[in-house]
This record gives structure tokens, C-alpha cells and sequence, in this order.
């Protein structure tokens, strides 16, 4: 039997979302994964980057931070849509995976983090 690699990364879909909210770069976006409850590290995190960004799914820019070269990814149009795709894909599989008080239950847990982030800010 041949394995394949799947088709779907939550970690890209991560990425690729954010990015496409506004640059990111690698601390941030581990931070942010880990808040999801992904434990990565740079190592695991960066060969990602470079894949959307080969891929030309990312744009990427570098800076000087506090002494310290720092790289920005920011989405290209080919990665909107190809994260566009990746969601339709993922909303098949929901709807073919969960069960509507599932997916009820867990649009409340939505609502109510983003009740909590606007009272927040």
C-alpha cells in the first residue's frame, strides 16, 4: 500500500489564515498554533513557510527587529484562493463528519470567544 501525504494540514489552514488578517512571522504564529493547543517549534514550523512560500502561497519580507532579522509572510492571491479551496474542502468534511448539535455546539463555543475578544478590546 502507498502512503501518501495528507492533503490537509491544519497548521497551513493556520497560517494561511492569519496571513491572510496580516503579516505574521514565525514566534507569533508559534504562540498563536500553541493557543489551539498545536506545540511546535521553529524547526517544525519554518519548513511549512517555506512550502507556502515555494509554493507561492506566501510573500515573504525581511526586517531588522531589535537587531534581529525577523520575516514577515503575508498571503499572495494564489494562496487566498487555494485557502479558499482548503475551507471548501473542510466544509465538506464537517458537514460529513459532525452531527448538527456538534456543529451547533461548537459555533456556541465561536460565538462566545469572540463575545469575549470584542468585550477584550
Amino acid at each position: 500500500m502507498q502512503s501518501h501525504k495528507p492533503q490537509f494540514d491544519f497548521v497551513e489552514m493556520h497560517i494561511l489564515h492569519h496571513a491572510s488578517e496580516g503579516s505574521l512571522y514565525g514566534l507569533w504564529m508559534i504562540e498563536e498554533l500553541a493557543e489551539h493547543g498545536y506545540k511546535l517549534n521553529a524547526s517544525q514550523l519554518y519548513p511549512r513557510f517555506h512550502r507556502l512560500h515555494d509554493r507561492g502561497y506566501l510573500d515573504r519580507q525581511d526586517k531588522v527587529v531589535e537587531g534581529k532579522l525577523r520575516k514577515y509572510y503575508r498571503i499572495t492571491r494564489d494562496g487566498r484562493s487555494y485557502l479558499r479551496a482548503q475551507k471548501r474542502r473542510l466544509t465538506e468534511f464537517i458537514s460529513e463528519a459532525l452531527t448538527a448539535d456538534e456543529l451547533s455546539r461548537a459555533l456556541d463555543c465561536r460565538r462566545k470567544r469572540e463575545e469575549a475578544q470584542r468585550a477584550m478590546a
